[in-house]
């Protein structure tokens, strides 16, 4: 071969490794067979989930549908992003070994889940906000795709979490030479108030008997908190093993007790598994939820999908566990989002094979690191190209061990390096990486796992923290109970003073806030938290001086110097004081420069006065954070105002509910004094009744009001539900402007959401109104209505809308209650008739035919329905083992005792048209029925009857049967509840 021919070749070469060194990334639509989720529910939710609204709709028959995928492929690794379902990743796959390494789901099957219902197993669900499935888990985010600078590409998906009014954003990023992606959350409290603080990255991956969890750790903890031993358990089973997991209900396995930055899963048959790491400070969380194996858990793979099989998540969060209140009566109690406060952390997933084990993981990759007398035996499976001297080191520091690796990613070596003093190893290093070898024992944790002994929940303090948790979950009357009873024992304790003022700050009862404030204050002038309210509580009361006296001392404090700092500069920009502004502005950012209210604020402050410079920064900086901004995409339209521009702003409000992100915006101006600017993000957001009544408020002054207003009047309130606080000015302002019920509704709805029945209640007035959510909720906040009051309510609201079966629910409830079951029944029925795949009337129907004893028709009824559960319903088999228990009663008063003891049998079985799997015999409760035998059997013998009498019946005890029929009619007395 010629020099130059040599010379192309070496060329050809270099180009070829350069072009396949790359991120491919295309978006395209996907057919998926998709059961999908309809029906919202027009009804105002309770607190939980109010401002959302859930779907209710659920079904068995798929359907083809396309749906938006974002692909981010290299080399190595291929990895698909859902950004119409939640922007959850909907898996992974390892082009090396030929697997997916994330649970990859073939259908999306949509199942009552999440908080609004619907929600798919499989890939990567990031939550964010108060605990359980994010309200967005199943709906359109907002999303970008982005080339970076180094060659890597990102897929950013976002949206705003109503519940907290928080945003998240999680970039999903592959770098062109990396066998991983990464996951980075960046999370902003943007409001002045503390927020709950929840959050965890649930993965799902394929479950099998051969798989192990890769878990570091001494003990797990339950959602209650409670701590057990792991891996071994009290019985002596290793928890690590799928396979030991055939006992009992569902499982989650908080595991902690170890120092360690990774969890992960591998398939022994496969010898292939994955990882997920993170600094340790970044994901202190890591569980494990796996489906019970019995026929209990098996169901759900039924129900969540058609082929792909069984699945477990391995999770990580922020906290160690995700509590319930339980959680709080142990050391495992549960913290806030302080107001303006931003969170950032990064994880890494990747794959591994082919090393005949496991022992350790980092960025580098995954080892299987065995050490005997007097020799080293290393694997490794790098996820990046590694060339470098691995060197073993004693705890001295002094090298043991070294060789050269040359490593290629998701290429496995092996090595085995002598090393005569291998009992001193301690650790290695290699690629800048460190891998400690020290025996577990020695990365075991000594913090403590249960409470002390000696602290008392019910003391004042034990009150404050059950108080100040409850706060933290929303649950802002049961909190603000457990104050008062806190401030009963010592009225002089601060903690709770303040909270309280919290709570009533919240109930938007600004004088009560200010009072419990002060009183703190006058027991300890410097308290931080006790300060920065003051300055809140008197900045609502237009007590300007007193607010900037509070937000200035609670400066002194580092925990509240940025929320300070950034209400001042919110304060002072109210009132055009620039200078001021900016002063306070670049404080806020000094302590928190990720702080996206206070980088608003400057660039802002850096338009009105025409610093370009200034304002170029502030935009790089917040565009770095997160690229989907849509302040700095509007703040380009509004100072051009052409349509490219706008185009711009308004396309990547992509969420479900758009309506929502463009009100916060508007909100944000107006809370700075710049309604010129709240009026421009209103006028390109989808119109509402509430946007409408924003904007003919802020237009007052000018002629354009009324017509605003007018088309607020026109405007359809469906799925209106107002929440914020900055709305009740407006709403108030509409109210009075004219006699017009639809303001005083919205208004309405606010109050009650913020606890403020009463206030709601007198809003609502009786005039006659052609909106059927309007009279249900005259059901729920007129506590002093009688029953036939509230017949009457529902009736209006049937009467509108004829067609929406939650109208005849609670109107049959009604009924039942003034004891007019029958009626009830007959509501239901019909209803039941107009739709009989609608299983929640099914089996609401199943319930009143119970109540009237007409166990017959129960029970035709729970032959036919096919009822999709929620997760941990139990209503459809408690219905169906009563009324197979009373229709046996029933025969055996008649004397057919045959038929009774096959009704008591059938009890045995657990149809799946139920949505209840058989569990494992001994979480099975059978002492009704057993009872119940013995009741036939003794009936048998004393009527002289011959033949096949079953012996097990023939107890000797002696059973009530008044008492045992009203146990078995009990059955039914409590409805199921959702876990979250």
């Amino acid at each position: 071969m010629s020099r130059m021919a040599m010379g192309f070749f070496l060329m050809f070469l270099v180009h070829f490794s350069i072009a396949q060194e790359t991120v491919r990334s295309r978006e395209f639509l996907k057919e998926y067979v998709t059961y999908p989720f309809s029906d919202p529910d027009p009804v105002p939710a309770d607190k939980k989930l109010y401002p959302y609204f859930r779907f209710d709709g659920f079904t068995d028959e798929g359907t083809v549908k396309k749906w938006k995928v974002v692909e981010l492929e290299n080399d190595f690794i291929k990895v698909q992003i859902m950004p119409e379902i939640g922007g959850k990743v909907w898996t992974a796959y390892d082009k090396v070994h030929q697997k997916y390494f994330l649970y990859n789901n073939e259908v999306v099957k949509f199942r009552d889940i999440a908080m609004r219902g619907p929600w798919v197993s499989g890939g990567i669900e990031a939550n964010y906000g108060t605990i359980g499935h994010t309200p967005n888990s199943a709906t359109s985010v907002d999303y970008l795709l982005k080339e970076n600078s180094d060659g890597s590409q990102s897929c950013f998906v976002s949206t705003l979490d109503l519940l907290t009014r928080t945003r998240w954003v999680l970039e999903i990023k592959l770098e062109k030479d990396k066998a991983y992606f990464s996951t980075k959350s960046f999370w902003f409290n943007s409001t002045g108030n503390e927020q709950p603080y929840y959050t965890w990255m649930n993965a799902g991956i394929p479950a099998s008997d051969d798989l192990t969890f890769l878990y570091p750790g001494t003990h797990y903890i339950g959602h209650d908190g409670k701590a057990h031993d792991w891996p071994i358990d009290e019985q002596g089973k290793d928890l690590s093993r799928y396979s030991n997991n055939d006992f009992g209900g569902s499982k989650s396995y908080h595991v902690t007790g170890a120092h360690s930055s990774y969890f992960g899963a591998r398939w022994e048959l496969a010898d292939f598994g994955m990882i997920r790491y993170s600094n340790r400070e970044d994901k202190l969380g890591k569980k494990i939820f796996l489906w019970a194996q019995s026929d209990q858990g098996k169901i759900w793979e039924d129900l969540l999908t058609d082929h792909s099989g069984q699945y477990v998540e391995i999770q990580s969060g922020r906290l160690f566990n995700q509590n319930v209140f339980n959680s709080s009566f142990t050391p495992f109690k549960q913290i806030g989002f302080l107001p303006y406060a931003a969170e950032k952390w990064t994880e890494y997933w990747y794959s591994f094979g082919d090393m005949e084990g496991f022992t350790h993981a980092n960025l580098l990759g995954a080892y299987n690191i065995q050490i005997e007398e007097s020799e080293v035996r290393f694997a490794f499976s790098p996820v990046k190209a590694v060339k470098d001297t691995l060197k073993i080191f004693n705890s001295a520091g002094e090298i043991l061990a070294a060789e050269l690796i040359d490593s290629k990613p998701l290429s496995t070596i092996n090595h085995v390096l002598v090393c005569p003093n291998a009992n001193q190893i301690s650790y290695l290093e290699l690629g800048g990486q460190r891998v400690d070898l020290q025996k577990d024992r020695k990365k075991s944790l000594s913090r403590p796992l249960k409470i002390a002994e000696n602290y008392d929940a019910e003391s004042a303090y034990g009150l404050y923290m059950q108080a100040r948790d409850l706060y933290r979950f929303r649950d802002y009357l049961l909190a603000e109970q457990k104050l008062e009873t806190a401030l009963e024992k010592n009225d002089t304790y601060i903690p709770a003073l303040v909270e309280m003022a919290k709570l009533k700050l919240y109930r938007m009862n600004y004088d009560a806030a200010f009072t419990y404030v002060k009183q703190a204050l006058s027991i300890d002038t410097y308290d931080p938290e006790a300060n920065y309210y003051y300055g809140l509580i008197a900045d609502r009361l237009s007590l300007d001086y007193d607010a900037m006296d509070g937000f200035e001392v609670a400066s002194l404090s580092p925990q509240f110097r940025n929320a300070a700092y950034t209400a001042l500069s919110k304060l002072n920009l109210k009132k055009h004081n620039l200078i001021g502004s900016r002063d306070m502005a670049m404080k806020a950012m000094v302590q928190n420069s990720s702080n996206i209210e206070a980088l608003r604020i400057l660039y802002l402050l850096y338009r009105l006065e025409n610093k370009q410079l200034g304002k170029e920064e502030i935009e790089s900086k917040l565009v770095e954070l997160n690229p989907l901004d849509h302040f700095i995409r509007f703040e380009q339209y509004f100072h051009n105002k052409d349509d490219a521009k706008k185009a711009d702003f308004v396309s990547l409000i992509k969420s479900e509910l758009a309506h929502e992100t463009f009100l916060e915006l508007g909100i944000w101006y107006a809370s700075v004094g710049r309604l010129q600017e709240s009026i421009g993000v209103l006028e390109l957001a989808p119109k509402n009744a509430e946007i409408l009544y924003w904007l003919a408020w802020l237009t007052k002054e000018t002629p354009r009001s009324d017509a605003f207003f007018r088309e607020a009047e026109k405007a359809d309130l469906a799925y209106v539900f107002p929440f914020r606080e900055e709305s009740v000015k407006v709403l108030e302002w509409a109210s009075n402007k004219e006699s017009s019920w639809k303001p005083k509704y919205l208004l309405a709805l606010i109050h009650d959401f913020r606890g403020n029945r009463k206030e709601a209640a007198a809003l609502m007035g009786s005039e006659r109104v052609d909106f059927a959510p309007y009279h249900v909720l005259q059901i729920r906040i007129q506590e002093s209505a009688t029953i036939e009051e509230k017949v009457a309510y529902a009736e209006q609201a049937i009467a509108i809308d004829p067609k929406e079966w939650r109208y005849q629910k609670i109107l049959a409830a009604l009924l039942s209650q003034q004891g007019k079951k029958e009626e009830s029944v007959k509501v239901i029925q019909n209803t039941y008739k107009e739709n009989n795949t609608n299983y929640v009337v099914g089996l609401e129907l199943v319930k009143g035919l119970m109540k009237i004893d007409q166990y017959l028709d129960a029970e035709r009824i729970l032959n036919e329905i096919k009822v999709l559960p929620f997760e941990g319903a139990t209503d459809a088999r408690k219905y169906y083992r009563q009324t197979k228990m009373m229709l046996a009663y029933q025969a055996l008063e008649e004397g057919e005792y045959s038929k009774a003891l096959n009704k008591i049998e059938e009890i045995k079985l657990w149809p799946n048209n139920l949505g209840v799997g058989r569990p494992y015999p001994e979480l099975i409760n059978d002492k009704l029925e057993n009872s119940l035998k013995q009741i036939v059997t003794q009936k048998m013998v004393t009527s002289g009857l011959k033949g096949n009498i079953p012996q097990e019946g023939l107890g000797k005890e002696r059973i009530d049967e008044k008492s045992l029929i009203k146990e078995i009619k009990s059955l039914s007395f409590e409805a199921d509840q959702r876990m979250f």
